[in-house]
């Protein structure tokens, strides 16, 4: 299979505890059992995963001229993701963000605007300058990159289109409220729609995941597939819920991520849409089992494949 894909998102660092649990009084000192400064970002944990598993990701992303943008360049090189695409943007901070994971494995994220919301047009490679071997666009995540989906990323995906240039995406939080129409022309570009069943139930006013895959379709998506956390994936294309794989869960940071890392490259890859939703699922699944956004090793398919034969 051709080996590159382009990962376009955020790019930031994580300050991970674990595990903090939310108390009615806390002391001015207190030990817990773990404290790392791990890279992060959708785009960062999409690539790492995706270097993990064999492929060439390229990160389209903008850190600061800082400190920790030279870190976190760094750790990516070392993990096997192509910087080459990364911009230093001048007086930016890189994006940061504390992300406090309790006993059961939920998370609270706390993060400061950083270079990581500036990407633009200008920051992306063009569709001509990638190279030949290059299938795929992950789009990690819609509604992150303000200026660029706002300018320029519309013209970007008709080029994709063009060159014949599959497009992967997911969705962030939509904290602009820009809602359906702030991505609504995005949508027929769009080959695999992957977004999480709280945003579409909130964005398209529906009450099941069936129902709002119906609206994407709509509206142009060919195959949507709705990540429901522990209840596994709706998968439009077959009209088929893909369960999760039951597990006591560490960290749910970044399960998202691998699962639409891990999708994208099962189809390209030559899988078929069902077993690449049975392979992303158990690989999430998995992912929770570890503390960090991008930490599960799935270079070694057996860790979790057996534990769920169906999803081979």
């Amino acid at each position: 299979m051709d080996r590159a894909i382009v990962c376009i998102g955020s790019a930031v660092m994580d300050i991970m505890g674990y595990p903090i649990d939310q108390k009615k009084e806390w002391k001015e000192k207190q030990r817990v059992s773990d404290i790392r400064i791990l890279p992060g970002g959708d785009a960062v944990n999409q690539s790492i995963y995706m270097a993990k598993l064999g492929m060439r990701p390229m990160l389209a992303a903008c850190v600061g001229d800082d400190t920790n943008g030279t870190l976190l360049k760094s750790a990516l090189k070392d993990m096997g993701v192509d910087t080459g695409f990364v911009k230093e943007k001048a007086g930016h901070a890189t994006g940061t963000a504390m992300v406090l994971v309790s006993e059961d494995g939920e998370r609270r994220i706390f993060s400061v605007k950083g270079a990581h919301s500036t990407l633009s047009r200008s920051d992306v490679p063009a569709i001509s300058e990638l190279p030949k071997e290059c299938r795929a666009i992950s789009l990690a995540s819609l509604f992150s990159m303000p200026e660029f989906e706002a300018d320029g990323l519309l013209e970007y995906l008709k080029e994709a289109r063009a060159r014949g240039i599959l497009v992967f995406a997911d969705l962030a939080a939509d904290k602009l409220g820009l809602g359906l129409e702030g991505i609504r022309a995005f949508l027929p570009y769009i080959n695999y729609f992957l977004p999480s069943l709280y945003d579409v139930l909130s964005m398209t006013g529906t009450e099941t995941a069936e129902e709002a895959a119906e609206v994407f379709h709509q509206l142009g998506v060919p195959n949507v597939i709705i990540k429901c956390g522990e209840k596994g994936c709706y998968c439009s294309t077959n009209h088929s819920w893909i369960p999760a794989i039951p597990v006591k869960t560490v960290d749910t940071t970044g399960a998202g991520d691998c699962m639409a890392a891990v999708f994208a490259v099962r189809i390209l890859s030559g899988d078929s849409i069902d077993a690449a939703c049975r392979y992303a699922c158990a690989a999430a699944s998995y992912s929770t089992l570890f503390a960090g956004a991008s930490t599960a090793d799935l270079s070694d398919e057996t860790a979790f494949l057996n534990a769920w034969p169906e999803s081979k």
